[in-house]
């Protein structure tokens, strides 16, 4: 059986505190699944600490011995943890985030973990970067310094200033003998070709005015020292004032670029630097087309044009994008159609250290995956009020190619996938549309589903009503889902109630869930499924026949009252009841049997 329905342990600091002691532990929390039919458990991990338990293998040993398997939900923002992000370019949140997530691995493959899982991003959002104070020192996807990145990729450099330094100092110069002491920052941008959007990100002001700045420096001391203004310059003083610009504007030019160099490796605060960080990792995977690149953006680009229904044209189009660059000024404004590009290559430079060409000693997150044939996988974030469509990496789509280049490089299942559809419609994804423009293979990636009432607010967590619409909801999304592949081969596949609060958090559920299960193994279309989907089953109870008699017994019952015969309330078997002595009550009762 590929599906495994199972539910979520729930957290202890959500717990009431006489209830805590059922969730002090991974144990504990592994046993709430005993008494909610199901065999599987997802145990919500609020701490690393929580695997320095006493006694801890013995513990989930004694748990599989009952027949209770589980994964892990990692540490998420969700859960109260400070977590650092995996696609951070902060130095310290890149090797903070690889060991904290080794250690996870190993701890969790030690105890028989089905899978470990993490929000594939919570960090801050790329457009409110501007707004925070973080440090610059900035690293590169596999961690390594952002400086010697650019330094072992000169080209990225020279796309920054706009060139090679002495033909870039030759365009100012050739500029400033045109225009003069009018010339302005906007001319020498212009002239330079250089990414002004950088400059003013990191420095504060663009290029064009840091360098039309150092110019008018040298102008007005040459005024001082000659006593006269620009305009009544003599040739030869103007001679002179060229020369002197002329072999200044390389120094400057230098002296500037190491300034930004420097920067970027400092631990002084600025406002938003990772973003220096995303726009040189995207320019470069630009420039390769990366793969990731390529299908992530094209990927993005088409699902925001179907959920507007127009061509991916069309769209582009209504956005003023004329080049998918990051040269491209509408391009690079539409920053959730590249971000998540940058963001996935960020997390596959953390799965991917034996490629570091540097060699640094960041342990190799694929051992423990692979050692215990336990998957990393990646869900579908949350996003708090009124960022919901800004996270770096929201979409399945975009998982679904990071996961297939890292496992294609792999050669196993190193990475997969988790949909959770309150999630989604929380951060404004449409689920039915995200799995329809997925790739008809891209279902066997996703190993975990959480489901439940599908709920615009996240965390709602509502029980899922058996028989209800929501049931039926959630079943078309996994009919199209498995159309794609999900649990069409001989892995596990995951479908998880996630608990919330309350008396009875699981109610039906469970048996809403099984009952999608059973159909779905049927390959039942959503449209063609019987009534005994909706628990309406022939001769249960709720059946249509035994509901279709119940009504026809009682369509006279407004007449009660104004027709006496003992026939209309009792029928004729009931008047012959009640005239050999069974009570009124008795017959009642025997009659819905």
């Amino acid at each position: 059986m590929p599906y495994v329905v199972g539910v979520s342990s729930g957290i202890f600091a959500a717990i009431p505190e006489a209830e805590r002691i059922q969730f002090a532990s991974l144990a504990k929390k592994a046993e709430y699944c005993i008494t909610k039919g199901v065999e599987f458990v997802q145990i919500d991990l609020e701490s690393v600490a929580e695997f320095k338990t006493p006694d801890i293998k013995p513990e989930m040993e004694r748990i599989k011995r009952m027949g209770i398997t589980f994964g892990i939900h990692s540490e998420t923002k969700a859960f109260g943890v400070e977590v650092a992000e995996l696609d951070s370019s902060i130095e310290t949140d890149y090797k903070f985030g690889h060991e904290r997530l080794r250690e996870i691995l190993e701890k969790s493959g030690e105890i028989g973990c089905k899978y470990v899982l993490i929000h594939s991003s919570e960090s801050e959002p790329f457009l409110f970067l501007e707004r925070h104070l973080q440090p610059s020192a900035l690293v590169d996807f596999f961690g390594n310094p952002l400086r010697e990145f650019l330094e072992r990729h000169s080209f990225l450099i020279e796309w920054l200033i706009g060139g090679k330094e002495e033909e870039v100092s030759n365009r100012i110069f050739d500029e400033w003998t045109k225009k003069g002491k009018a010339i302005t920052g906007i001319d020498i941008e212009k002239a330079a070709g250089s990414q002004d959007y950088l400059w003013r990100d990191l420095i504060g002001y663009s290029f064009g005015e840091i360098m039309r700045s150092e110019i008018e420096k040298i102008r007005g001391s040459a005024e001082i020292q000659s006593r006269k203004k620009y305009e009544d310059f003599t040739s030869e003083d103007r001679k002179n004032l060229d020369e002197l610009i002329k072999t200044s504007i390389p120094v400057d030019l230098k002296s500037w670029l190491s300034r930004f160099l420097e920067t970027i490796q400092s631990r002084s605060l600025h406002y938003g630097p990772e973003r220096i960080a995303y726009y040189f990792t995207a320019k470069l995977m630009e420039l390769n087309k990366d793969p990731l690149w390529e299908n992530i953006v094209k990927s993005s680009i088409e699902y925001f044009a179907k959920d507007e229904k127009k061509t991916t044209e069309e769209w582009l189009s209504s956005r003023g994008i004329k080049s998918l660059s990051i040269d491209d000024e509408n391009f690079r404004k539409y920053s959730y159609l590249w971000v998540p590009a940058v963001s996935a290559k960020y997390i596959w430079g953390h799965l991917n250290q034996e490629k570091n060409p540097t060699k640094k000693l960041y342990l190799n997150l694929k051992e423990p995956i692979k050692k215990y044939q336990m998957p990393l996988v990646l869900e579908t974030p949350m996003a708090h009020r009124g960022i919901e469509e800004w996270l770096r990496l929201p979409n399945p789509i975009q998982m679904y190619y990071l996961a297939k280049a890292v496992n294609e490089e792999a050669g196993f299942e190193c990475l997969a996938l988790a949909m959770d559809f309150e999630h989604m419609i929380s951060i404004r994804l449409e689920p039915e549309k995200v799995i329809d423009v997925l790739p008809e293979e891209a279902g066997k990636y996703v190993r975990v589903l959480h489901v439940g009432y599908p709920a615009p607010i996240a965390p709602a967590h509502i029980p899922i009503p058996f028989g209800s619409e929501q049931q039926l909801y959630l079943y078309k999304m996994m009919y199209k889902l498995r159309q794609k592949g999900f649990g069409k081969n001989n892995s596990e596949f995951f479908i998880v109630f996630e608990r919330g609060g309350g008396a009875d958090p699981i109610q039906q559920s469970v048996l809403a869930l099984r009952e999608i299960v059973k159909f779905l193994e049927r390959d039942t279309p959503f449209d063609k499924l019987p009534p005994e989907f909706y628990g309406l089953a022939t001769g249960q109870i709720a059946s249509w026949e035994r509901q279709l008699t119940t009504i026809r017994e009682h369509a006279r019952e407004p007449l009660k009252g104004l027709i006496t015969t003992p026939e209309e309330e009792h029928g004729f078997l009931g008047k012959a009841a009640l005239e050999k002595g069974k009570r009124q009550d008795e017959w009642k009762k025997e009659e819905l049997r």
